[in-house]
């Protein structure tokens, strides 16, 4: 075998020249060839096999031990059910176990106690839907207040927006008309000077410039005609835009009054709300705790079947009611021996 594997690999050394390491066939040759080796090997030692046979057989028993012990923990968990479940029966018929008035006394004192919490519970949850009520009934009064409000004011921010319009148009419009006036004003001095001009010229004629100057005084007269209008007009449109502004000033006012008074009303709702809120919440941590006791009653409760039942089991009382729990107890017994049988037996 050694000369046929050197004969081998050295038929297969690549020359000098050739890239490295073994063809895929060769290396799937050698492989095989050391199975087989190993295979023969194996074949020919009792010893070993017999060792291996132990050890395959042994980590057969254990995974079979595991899955006997699983069967047995579940069918010992299924029997404390029946018998839970006839205990809870014998309590509930009011079916009589002799020397066993104590547990029965226990578990009606536990009933009582669990029947107790629950009205309270009861209670508690009757006035939770109360508040939620409440609170509803409140914030939709409240909205409706906070709308009414909002209502009542805007008529006045209305006019508070067209006195605003109002005077923003009387002020462009006195200063439009200041500089028409403006322009009278340089008219009537050009006509005087005109006049002077006119005056100190020699050259004209005095009739011809008694007419002229008679022309530029009927013009100056004019002048001064339209620019007393201006002036009263301009008086007119300022005093408008005073009682304007004193009646925004007073609206103003009434809107800066109602904000506050809507503001107050505002911030008073959502404090009354924060403390429905906060109310609510109490009484239903309340009775998530009544929950939580009533949940720990049964938890208490169910050893206490499961006792009574043993001992129901034990005295087997004639009720036919507890015939059919009898029966499974019987063939749960059965199965819990057969399995305990056999995990012994490996």
């Amino acid at each position: 075998m050694k000369g046929f594997l050197a004969l081998l690999s050295s038929q297969q050394t690549p020359p000098p020249d050739s890239s490295e390491g073994l063809p895929y066939g060769i290396l799937w040759l050698l492989l095989c060839i050391i199975l087989l080796l190993v295979a023969f090997i194996f074949l020919r030692d009792k010893d070993l096999r017999r060792r291996l046979s132990l050890f395959l057989f042994g980590a057969k028993k254990k995974l079979i031990k595991i899955r006997l012990q699983a069967r047995l923990k579940r069918e010992n968990r299924k029997k404390s059910e029946i018998t839970k479940g006839l205990g809870k029966k014998v309590w509930e018929d009011d079916i009589k176990i002799p020397n066993e008035v104590k547990i029965s006394q226990e578990l009606t004192k536990l009933q009582q106690d669990k029947e107790s919490l629950e009205k309270e519970s009861e209670d508690v949850r009757s006035k939770t839907a109360e508040l939620e009520a409440d609170l509803e009934k409140f914030m939709r009064k409240h909205q409706e207040l906070l709308d009414d409000k909002l209502v009542a004011k805007k008529p006045y921010q209305e006019r508070l927006e067209n006195i605003k319009n109002e005077e923003k148009s009387l002020e462009i419009e006195v200063i439009q008309r200041q500089k028409e006036l403006e322009g009278i004003a340089r008219g009537i001095q050009a006509a005087s000077r005109e006049t002077r001009d006119l005056n100190e010229n020699s050259s004209l004629a005095q009739e011809g410039k008694n007419d002229k100057t008679g022309e530029i005084n009927s013009k100056i007269q004019d002048l001064k005609k339209k620019k007393e209008e201006t002036d009263r007009y301009i008086k007119a449109l300022v005093e408008k835009r005073l009682t304007l502004e004193k009646e925004r000033k007073v609206l103003e006012e009434k809107r800066t009054e109602f904000d506050k008074k809507f503001k107050k009303i505002e911030e008073g709702g959502k404090k009354r709300i924060k403390e429905f809120q906060k109310e609510i919440k109490e009484w239903k941590r309340d009775r998530e705790r009544l929950s939580e006791k009533i949940e720990d009653i049964e938890k208490k409760k169910d050893p206490l079947f499961v006792r009574l039942g043993n001992k129901a089991d034990e005295t087997r009382v004639d009720q036919e009611e507890l015939s059919l729990f009898y029966s499974q107890i019987d063939h749960s017994n059965e199965r819990i021996r057969e399995l305990e049988k056999q995990i012994k037996a490996l």
